[in-house]
């Protein structure tokens, strides 16, 4: 990774995508001519002229494949170049942004006209194709931008304003760098690979349903503003998810998933150390279909494990950790409770006074693991900060764009995918602290187990794998035809491997359950964490709504987190009506 600072040499690389272009050279010249262009002579008598224009122009050469029980059932090879519009009218205190009109066509005025975000344009440009583009898209983008702001001036009129943050924080001139060569993916290696994975699932017979698919995707993107920052970066990450379902013989249908998640292809576990986890995926899959149900509702401390402790903090608690501005809409502000449980708690306490949380977005790799959440540029065209978020206990700040709110003014380079987003965030315990609050696995155990006997409960709670929202809405929603029992409500959160552990140190394992009562406020309730912290990779969902912003749906992010205990929480059995199983069972399959 390089940083190149204000006006250094760009050095062209284009991702592995087969574009013919003219050169680096002629695209920025040509979004920088189209710029000029725009801000100069579009305007229209009864509308406001632009006073910003931005561009983004993004080469992407995405690979994925995916197999089920030994065999390929798709392979995709799309490479395609994309250009986005963003316009602004009126002044950076007040423009036609942080406006939502439900009666516009989300990202262009209507369905007949020219788009402007992510329109996709041919993949052989020359300057005058490029600047043809541009020209369709930026008028598109200014009429409904001009919409919007005579919109949101009507709105205003008949009300007292009690807000009246900026709708923009302008920027001085900047070119930035994040570029380099695209590595290797090697499609025979993996094609192999999700066969060979695929099949372990075939000596399983009471698993009915299971799919391994890989996916690499390399971007190459250019940046140009009317305030003459401008950046290059290339981007890529490579994914590999296993995911399993079934029905127990009460119906109550059943899951299990393995993800892995790395920049480069190369950068996923070996062969070796995939085939023993998906082994141990379908295995588990297998003795969840035979097990126990919970009989009641659990109140008592749990223990989060492993990928379960990431996924607790990644869904119910570090998506607060970012600002967001609730947009104007004809009827005032549009009140939203997602994800807004921080948006006026700074300077207060969100954790046990011995937990820190700090966003590191240039952090490359923690161990052997490489952090898909890492990023030397925002889209902003800012430089990635570290962000102390939360010191001993207390919320500092919040992660940001160049959108100001009424807490965060400044950005922090967190714009990611169309609205400020999580990056790396690592969690830590405070050094004085870490004798009675930073424990082994074992002495973790314990302590929740001593906490068990001091309420007169039988067992405890330890919890190993949840469920990954982006694998839940996308790969198990179709493999079940959506008929898998999700958590539902923001305070719930699903199960998919859960153990009751007594004081004699047995496990027995226990199916169909859900967390609920899950509120930020629970977090503060974690009494020791584990020593011992791991990375864990996932596809963050985005936290302000992909239909506003324009948006990507889940963004790269990664979690760099011990084990966590929690004094009390609420662990529920699944209820209600489940589909007839099969009435014969499966042919395949020996166990």
């Amino acid at each position: 990774m390089k940083f190149i600072k204000k006006y250094a040499f760009l050095s062209l690389f284009l991702v592995s995508t087969p574009t013919l272009f003219a050169g680096n050279d002629d695209i920025l010249r040509a979004m920088r001519d189209e710029i000029q262009r725009s801000l100069s002579q579009l305007s229209v008598p009864t509308l406001q002229k632009p006073y910003y224009v931005e561009y983004t122009l993004t080469f992407r050469d995405a690979q994925s494949m995916k197999a089920s029980l030994g065999g390929i059932v798709h392979e995709r090879h799309s490479p395609v170049a994309t250009l986005s519009v963003g316009i602004r009218v009126g002044k950076p205190e007040f423009d036609n942004t942080n406006y939502f009109d439900v009666s516009l066509g989300f990202f262009g005025s209507a369905d007949d006209e020219e788009s402007f975000h992510n329109r996709r344009v041919p993949l052989e440009l020359d300057y005058s194709s490029l600047r043809r583009e541009l020209w369709l898209a930026t008028d598109a983008c200014y009429k409904q931008s001009a919409e919007l702001f005579a919109k949101k001036e009507a709105s205003i009129k008949n009300r007292m304003r009690t807000d009246t943050t900026p709708d923009f924080k302008g920027l001085s001139a900047q070119t930035l760098a994040d570029t380099g060569a695209v590595p290797v993916f090697d499609a025979a290696y993996f094609r192999q690979l999700c066969k060979d994975l695929s099949a372990i699932f075939s000596e399983y017979s009471a698993i009915s349903a299971s799919s391994v698919n890989v996916e690499f995707t390399p971007e190459h993107i250019y940046y140009v503003n009317s305030e003459g920052r401008e950046y290059q970066k290339t981007e890529y990450y490579t994914g590999l998810e296993v995911v399993s379902s079934t029905q127990a013989s009460d119906g109550m249908p059943l899951a299990n998933v393995y993800t892995s998640y790395s920049r480069k292809p190369t950068e996923l576990p070996s062969q070796d150390s995939l085939m023993n986890a998906v082994k141990l995926t379908a295995a588990n899959l297998n003795r969840l279909t035979f097990a126990p149900t919970l009989a009641d509702a659990y109140s008592g401390p749990v223990l989060f494990e492993d990928q379960a402790a990431a996924e607790i903090v990644a869904q119910m608690f570090a998506p607060n950790l970012v600002a967001q501005r609730q947009p104007l809409t004809e009827r005032g502000m549009q009140e939203s409770e997602r994800y807004s449980a921080f948006q006026n708690k700074i300077g207060g306490r969100v954790l046990p006074e011995f937990l820190s949380i700090t966003a590191i977005p240039t952090k490359n790799n923690f161990g052997t693991t490489s952090l898909i959440g890492s990023y030397v540029v925002d889209d902003d065209g800012i430089a990635a900060q570290q962000v102390n978020l939360v010191e001993n206990g207390y919320l500092k700040t919040l992660l940001s764009s160049r959108i100001p709110t009424k807490r965060i003014k400044q950005s922090n380079g967190h714009q990611r995918g169309g609205a400020a987003m999580l990056s790396t965030l690592e969690l830590t315990a405070k050094p004085e602290k870490k004798a009675d609050k930073q424990l082994e696995s074992v002495a973790l155990r314990q302590k929740m187990l001593k906490l068990c006997k001091d309420r007169e409960l039988p067992y405890g709670i330890v919890v190993h794998k949840a469920l990954n929202q982006n694998i839940l809405f996308t790969a198990l929603y179709e493999q079940t035809a959506g008929e898998y029992p999700f958590a539902q409500g923001e305070t719930k959160l699903s199960l998919l491997e859960v153990y009751k552990l007594y004081p004699n140190g047995k496990e027995e394992l226990v199916r169909g359950t859900e967390a609920a009562g899950l509120t930020v406020q629970a977090f503060k309730d974690i009494i020791a964490v584990g020593k011992k912290q791991s990375a864990y990779n996932y596809l963050a969902s985005a936290i302000a709504s992909p239909f506003v912003t324009g948006g990507s749906q889940y963004m790269g992010a990664s979690l760099i987190i011990p084990d966590i205990l929690f004094e009390d929480l609420e662990i529920r059995p699944l209820e209600g009506d489940f589909p007839k199983p099969p009435f014969l069972g499966s042919p395949l399959g020996k166990k």
